[in-house]
């Protein structure tokens, strides 16, 4: 009377699981089942190298590349991304950029699965949110161009420092110039103020002492 229960209790457990995993291969067998032979060949590969994956989505019709707006190789059912087995993301990520002829990337920032494609032999990484929108461009961008622009305006305050200086030592140079000849003409002046003073003093004596 025990064992009759347990057993159909573990059947169905048994049937449960069954389902679950029929469910989930039947998935991935109708999204990847349009990919070509040879990104079907290579996921086969990871499987027997790696174990299990999971497929996150392969035909998505219709689909761009976010950021861009170009056509994704996924709205023609060339690419497909997947979950590495757990613990073996960077170890099928490296042996798909030295075996795979077609396209391999990687997503960071929101999002933890690979892509590849059969298009041309190129290697990515995009950093990108839960929905797939790209994370931090503009504020990279922007932080370049103001170490760019404050360099520039860095370089600017010190020519005009520089200039400013060189400019300061022409006016003082022309100051003191200045001081000296104005000096000079002073002094020649008051010279020839005391030789008139001089001269019309002697010509008063003489003429006082001619009379």
């Amino acid at each position: 009377m025990i064992r009759r229960p347990i057993s159909t209790i573990f059947a169905v457990l048994f049937l449960a699981m069954a389902g679950l995993f029929t469910s989930h291969t039947s998935a991935d067998a109708a999204g990847t089942s349009c990919l070509p032979s040879a990104v079907k060949a290579k996921l086969a590969q990871i499987r027997a190298k790696f174990g299990s994956i999971s497929i996150v989505s392969a035909h998505r019709p219709g689909a761009r590349i976010a950021g861009s707006g170009k056509r994704s190789y996924h709205a023609s059912c060339r690419a497909v991304d997947f979950h590495a087995p757990r613990g073996k993301h960077s170890q099928v990520v490296a042996w798909l950029k030295a075996n795979h002829s077609g396209g391999v990337g990687t997503y960071s920032c929101g999002m933890n699965h690979i892509h590849i494609d059969n298009g041309p032999r190129v290697r990515f990484h995009h950093c990108v949110n839960a929905s797939g929108t790209p994370v931090g461009k503009k504020r990279h961008y922007a932080k370049r161009s103001n170490k760019k622009t404050y360099a520039r305006k860095g370089s600017g305050k010190r020519y005009a420092k520089y200039g400013s200086k060189t400019r300061y030592s022409k006016n003082a140079s022309s100051k003191r110039y200045a001081k000296k000849s104005t000096s000079k003409r002073y002094s020649a002046t008051a010279a020839k103020k005391r030789t008139q003073h001089a001269a019309n003093a002697r010509w008063s004596v003489n003429k006082y002492a001619a009379f």
